[in-house]
């Protein structure tokens, strides 16, 4: 049946349709055919199903990020593996209150990431599997011969994410220094968040500095109880601030003023804002144990560059901001999730996800346009079936 809902998904397909020929379309009556209906497990009307070889996704709100999302899962060769580190008070990706990081969980699978959690003491290292090693909120210190576990996966060009709270007792600060990061102990203060009907301490931060995962991204975030985290000099890491707070904001150190709500700026001992909240530190790192190449030997030379790894480190002064009460506040979640793409090598998945898009036709970035059209050239064809009847209903069968 013909339908303003239906045009609009049609003409959302269109640029996927066209960039390739591997790409096929069906509308499907689910109650003229019940054995597809049973066989998809479909419950719904305007439920759209993707299907590439023995990969299946289902999709009950069909829009731009959904579709994109979905091909992107159905299509990949592999499932990336994120691992959570647990035993030191960190937030946990089973824990379902507001501290918890049950949504993170969620978000990470709907975007085709495997998500587990890792006590690092008892597995005694960092599996080579891991794309993505987060590190959310530790409380307690993280043990020396952790600390060299986390280094010995990064010298394989792994990816590491701190989210270190104010006060934390992680005790990991020497090691951040050698990557060029210093967590200073402070907490940010933004007088301007009381516009926004927040706390002095828990800024909106809406200035994001040119990277990759803040690429036309602007929506503000909140971060309850923030800290300082800056770059330094460092000869072995290029670093680089990237969230940024407003330029009345600033880094109080001193924390017994701070208690007795009597906290001014000081210029003496504070950091002036803007302030710097999050560093991502690059290093190339080598994978194998190579000998120098030698001058105009160019095929040593190719093989060494194909042994150089880029290892990224980001550290982000709170953990409460993606936790699940304030993962879906303004950009809170989006900036958390293109962070994870970024470091887990998914650039393409790196979007500002609408809250809602019912009305907007599908809007491909170059980097989407570009990945949709190689899945003509490197993915064997799907099928998309939608089982559509009334689009506007969404009434369980």
């Amino acid at each position: 049946i013909d339908s303003p809902e239906k045009k609009l998904f049609q003409g959302r397909m269109q640029s996927i349709l066209e960039s390739s020929d591997k790409v096929s379309l069906s509308f499907i009556d689910p109650d003229k055919n019940p054995a597809i209906t049973k066989q998809y497990g479909i419950t719904t009307y305007g439920t759209v199903v993707l299907e590439s070889g023995k990969k299946e996704s289902k999709i009950r709100d069909p829009n731009e990020a959904n579709l994109i999302n979905g091909i992107l899962k159905v299509t990949k060769d592999e499932q990336k593996v994120i691992r959570f580190l647990e035993g030191h008070g960190e937030k946990r990706i089973d824990d379902f209150e507001n501290q918890g990081f049950s949504t993170v969980k969620g978000a990470l699978e709907k975007d085709g990431f495997k998500v587990e959690k890792l006590l690092l003491l008892q597995s005694g290292e960092i599996p080579d599997d891991t794309e993505l090693f987060i590190i959310p909120g530790p409380e307690k210190p993280i043990l020396p011969e952790e600390q060299e576990l986390i280094q010995e996966y990064l010298d394989k060009g792994g990816s590491v994410l701190l989210l270190l709270d104010p006060q934390s007792k992680a005790g990991i600060e020497n090691f951040l220094k050698q990557w060029g990061i210093d967590t200073p102990d402070s907490f940010v203060i933004d007088p301007m968040s009381k516009l926004f009907g927040g706390d002095y301490a828990a800024p909106v931060v809406s200035q994001y500095v040119a990277h990759k995962i803040t690429s036309d991204f602007t929506l503000p975030t909140i971060f309850p109880l923030l800290r300082t985290v800056t770059a330094i000099k460092s000869t072995s890491a290029d670093t680089t601030e990237f969230l940024l707070t407003g330029a009345n904001s600033w880094g109080e150190t001193n924390l017994d003023v701070l208690k007795e709500g009597k906290s001014q700026f000081d210029e003496k001992s504070d950091i002036k804002g803007p302030v710097s909240v999050a560093v991502v530190s690059t290093r190339e790192v080598s994978t194998e144990g190579t000998k120098e190449p030698e001058k105009n030997n160019k095929s040593d030379a190719t093989a060494n560059l194909k042994n150089i790894k880029k290892a990224h480190l980001i550290v982000i002064g709170d953990s409460d901001f993606a936790g699940n009460q304030y993962f879906n506040f303004s950009g809170n979640g989006d900036l958390f999730l293109n962070i994870a793409s970024f470091l887990a090598e998914e650039e393409n998945l790196i979007s500002i996800r609408p809250k809602e898009r019912k009305n907007s036709p599908l809007s491909l970035t170059s980097d989407q346009g570009m990945l949709i059209l190689m899945l003509g050239l490197l993915t064997p064809s799907f099928v998309i079936f939608i089982g559509v009847r009334t689009w506007w209903r969404r009434r369980r069968l």
